[in-house]
């Protein structure tokens, strides 16, 4: 059995459904090579490091199951029973963890009454399953700090993508007193792992490298490498694509597992002006409902373009899955000298609008940056909205929509890496297209280099912020039509 078919079960299985597999699908698992490497690798600390999308979580749910139960197909390992830990860095990953375990783990090891909920997992509270045997599998998250982690006894910890150093410390003094073990499987984005590669360089950690080629994608005995669900084989010219689609910047990381990203000069190296630039777009309103974004970028400093507010249409389509894709269609924009003035800016905000024959109560989503205070000016979200206010003559306090922080609820560099890479993404596959009007985002795209100092990095900001609705959505697979007049 292949991922893409293990996924197909594990949709079938979270309904309720029964298949051949539904027994022992672990039984039925044929391993690539690097997954078998890491199944191999019998040192107390191991790391499987590799792209995104390459089987690594999979495979180390497997060995969780076999440490389980005790009969690890590759390694000897403690008799149960066992107590083990599935740590995650947040909710909503355990319960996609939690998801993945319930499609692989065969179901009559585990005590009689154990059930999954696609929403809840094993339940929110301290979430686990018992084992016929009595070895019992824990999931923990890391966004309480590693004193949420402390006091326990355990057996074998697998950490699910990366974690901080000071968490990794707590869990190796967790498995420390039964001489226990650990294992990492990750792609090294989103979070700091200099600490790990330094163990790994000194030998502290075992790794298991897994590049993104053919040969990796084959499982051990098949003709073929993986399918996608929508049965696309993974081969040599679906990794030629998934370069080209994907940021110079990151891909090393994302694609190959390398340990750090590398500047590679214009980070969009994907816009093409020809391509992505017309006055004659609409998008298909049998598509869907089209709405419209704004966003803000505050800078205090003298900055030649720093306060910006940035004007799209966008537009959501759903698949049969319920997993969301989106059109952008940025139109307009106000790109304002850092120490312009808030009320100016709203005033240029209000004509902008009113070229799209828009009122304020017309956008369906206002995002803003954080606060900024200078020797020259101070600026917000809150400034802003009293200045639009003041601007059409409405009550500050009845201002609708209001314009809501575009880093709430969001990592900042992990949000602000997600985001570039999702417009980037979109140039990409042709669902982004830019009005000539918008001359300083133009500039942005062809110029722009990842750099925070950057002449056009504000402007760009500020389309990431309206976009932030879109961007913190799953893609699915039917592409949104453009239309051009």
């Amino acid at each position: 059995m292949d991922f893409a078919a293990l996924a197909r079960t594990a949709t079938g299985l979270a309904h309720g459904l029964t298949d051949a597999h539904a027994r022992d699908p672990l039984s039925m698992m044929r391993w690539t090579p690097p997954q078998d490497a890491f199944l191999s690798l019998s040192a107390p600390r191991k790391l499987l490091r590799g792209g995104n999308q390459s089987g690594k979580t999979w495979v180390g749910l497997a060995e969780v199951i076999g440490r389980a139960l005790g009969n690890h197909p590759r390694i000897r390992v403690r008799p149960p029973p066992v107590e083990i830990w599935i740590v995650c860095t947040s909710w909503a990953q355990s319960v996609a963890i939690m998801g993945k375990f319930w499609a692989l783990v065969p179901r009559h090891e585990l005590r009689k009454g154990t059930t999954f909920d696609p929403r809840n997992g094993f339940g929110k509270d301290n979430p686990a399953v018992v084992f016929v045997n009595g070895s019992v599998v824990r999931f923990r998250t890391t966004n309480q700090g590693p004193e949420a982690l402390a006091g326990a006894t355990i057996d074998y910890v697998h950490i699910d993508e990366p974690c901080d150093e000071d968490v990794y410390r707590e869990l190796d003094r967790r498995v420390m007193r039964r001489g226990g073990s650990i294992g990492i499987t990750l792609t090294p984005i989103n979070r700091p792992t200099e600490w790990l590669r330094e163990l790994v360089n000194v030998g502290a950690v075992k790794e298991v490298h897994a590049r993104l080629t053919e040969a990796n994608l084959t499982p051990i005995g098949a003709r073929g490498p993986l399918r996608l669900l929508d049965g696309t084989p993974m081969d040599a010219a679906w990794i030629a694509e998934q370069w080209r689609i994907t940021p110079a910047r990151y891909a090393g990381v994302v694609l190959d597992g390398d340990w750090e990203t590398r500047p590679e000069g214009v980070f969009y190296s994907v816009f093409d002006p020809h391509k992505h630039v017309s006055d004659r777009v609409r998008i298909d309103p049998r598509g869907g409902r089209i709405q419209w974004v704004l966003g803000f970028d505050y800078a205090a400093a003298d900055r030649d373009y720093g306060h910006c507010a940035s004007l799209s249409q966008v537009q959501k389509r759903v698949d049969e899955d319920g997993r969301a894709r989106w059109t952008v269609y940025t139109v307009d924009e106000v790109v304002l000298s850092g120490t312009d003035s808030t009320e100016h800016a709203a005033a240029e905000v209000i004509r902008m609008l009113g070229r799209h024959g828009l009122r304020w109560t017309d956008l369906d989503h206002v995002h803003g940056d954080n606060p900024v205070a200078s020797r020259w000016v101070e600026k917000s979200n809150l400034q802003m909205m009293s200045a639009i206010a003041k601007e059409i003559g409405a009550p500050a306090n009845r201002l609708a929509p209001r314009i809501q922080n575009a880093k709430d609820n969001q990592r900042s560099a992990a949000a602000f890496d997600a985001g570039c890479r999702w417009i980037y993404a979109r140039l990409a596959a042709g669902e982004m297209m830019i009005h000539p009007r918008c001359e300083r985002h133009i500039e942005g795209f062809q110029s722009w280099d990842y750099t925070r100092d950057h002449p056009f990095k504000d402007v760009l900001d500020a389309q990431r912020y309206a976009l932030k609705p879109a961007i913190f959505q799953a893609p699915d697979r039917v592409a949104p039509r453009i239309i051009m007049r």
